[in-house]
C-alpha cells in the first residue's frame, strides 16, 4: 500500500509509452487511471458520437478502457500511436454496441457540434483546424455520407438504404468528401515541412 502511495504523489507527468510499458510489464494500475485522465473524454466524446446515448457511451468507455488493461500485451509501439490504439478500440466497441442494439439514429452535425476525429492526436493543430473548416464546408450531402461511414459504422450499402439514394451515387459522395479531406491534409503536410525548414 505504501508503495502505491509513493508512485500516486511522486509520479512524474509519464509519457503514454511509458504507461502502456507499466501496464504491460508491472500491471500499474495507476499507470491505467493516468491513460484515463488523459484520454478518457476523447475515448467518451468519440462513443457518444456514434451511439447518441450517454449511458451507453459510458459503458462503452469503461469497456474501452478495460480491454486496454486485458490486451495490453497486443500493444506495439511499431503499430502506431498509443491513443489510435485506444480509439480503434472504443470505436470497434461502439461498432459492436450498434450491430447489437440496431442503433441507426440520424447524426446531427454542424460547427457547434463536430464529432472528434480519431486520432486527432497525430495531426498539428493548424492541420485539424483546417480539416473541420473544410469537413463543415462539405455540401450537406458528402458530409453526411462521410459522418455516417466513419462515426456511425455503416456500410456504402447500409447508407445507400438510410438515405434512400442509389449505391453509386453515395460511392460518388464519397469519394469527392474523402478527396477534399485528402487535399486539406496535403496542403497542411507541406506548410508544415516549409515551416520546419525555415527554422532550421
Amino acid at each position: 500500500m505504501g508503495g502505491l502511495v509513493y508512485n500516486r504523489a511522486c509520479a512524474h507527468m509519464r509519457s503514454d509509452d511509458e504507461l502502456i510499458t507499466a501496464i504491460q510489464q508491472q500491471r500499474d494500475g495507476a499507470a491505467l487511471a493516468e491513460l484515463y485522465d488523459r484520454y478518457g473524454a476523447r475515448v467518451y466524446s468519440l462513443s457518444l458520437m456514434m451511439l447518441q446515448e450517454t449511458t451507453s457511451a459510458q459503458e462503452v468507455t469503461q469497456d474501452a478502457f478495460l480491454k486496454v488493461w486485458t490486451r495490453a500485451q497486443q500493444y506495439s509501439p511499431q503499430s502506431g500511436a498509443l491513443v489510435s490504439w485506444l480509439l480503434g478500440i472504443a470505436r470497434n466497441a461502439a461498432r459492436d454496441r450498434m450491430r447489437h442494439e440496431k442503433i441507426r439514429s440520424a447524426p446531427s452535425i454542424d460547427d457547434e457540434n463536430f464529432p472528434e476525429v480519431p486520432d486527432t492526436e497525430a495531426l498539428a493543430e493548424a492541420r485539424w483546424r483546417d480539416l473541420r473548416l473544410v469537413m463543415n464546408a462539405l455540401p450537406k450531402d458528402q458530409r453526411d455520407v462521410i459522418v455516417l461511414s466513419f462515426y456511425r459504422a455503416m456500410s456504402q450499402v447500409d447508407i445507400a438504404s438510410y438515405l434512400n439514394v442509389p449505391l453509386g451515387t453515395i460511392k460518388t459522395r464519397m469519394r469527392l468528401g474523402m478527396d477534399k479531406l485528402r487535399a486539406v491534409l496535403r496542403v497542411s503536410e507541406a506548410d508544415a515541412s516549409t515551416t520546419g525548414s525555415g527554422n532550421v
